[in-house]
């Protein structure tokens, strides 16, 4: 029995400059939500609803809702509450019971700009605002208010919003 060793090759060979031109420099990378619960779509009759009574775990995500979850769980980490890192995290809850002046604002920007620079040397920080809750109020509620851009080809700017009381 022969066997046919003839093969037909059609179109060019694309060179490999092209090829690393059409590659991306930065992989989409995707995460974890923060909390790790979600929502599903069901299907009832002819529509599709939203059903929030089950739950669904580990939902990937991905760009803002991925970086603004990651930092939202390094500002509300206590430094030593990571076991395998134990410098991860902002002390913030140190500050609360302080006087919220502007020397207490002052220390709370420095840490958090020191942990921004340490675990996220991709984002650019825009804006950081700290501030107490409003005067009528009894609490002792710090807001902080961060606008962030991504050092990627995107450079795109989004806001975190964490309160901390």
């Amino acid at each position: 029995m022969a066997t046919t060793t003839t093969h037909n090759t059609f179109g060019t060979n694309v060179s490999v400059p092209i090829k690393r031109a059409a590659q991306s420099k930065y992989k989409r990378k995707a995460g974890f939500t923060y909390p790790l619960v979600g929502k599903f779509n069901t299907v009832t009759g002819d529509s599709l609803q939203e059903n929030y009574s089950q739950q669904s775990y580990f939902s990937p995500s991905y760009g803002h809702a991925l970086i603004r979850n990651n930092v939202r769980q390094l500002l509300l980490c206590e430094k030593g509450e990571r076991v395998m890192l134990p410098n991860y995290g902002v002390s913030i809850k140190k500050f609360i019971f302080e006087p919220l002046d502007e020397i207490t604002f002052f220390l709370v920007r420095t840490e958090i700009l020191r942990a921004l620079s340490t675990y996220f040397s991709m984002l650019n920080v825009i804006s950081l605002g700290v501030f107490g809750s409003d005067r009528n109020s009894q609490s002792n509620e710090m807001i902080i208010s961060l606008t962030l851009q991504i050092l990627d080809e995107s450079l795109d700017i989004f806001d975190v919003e964490v309160n901390i009381g």
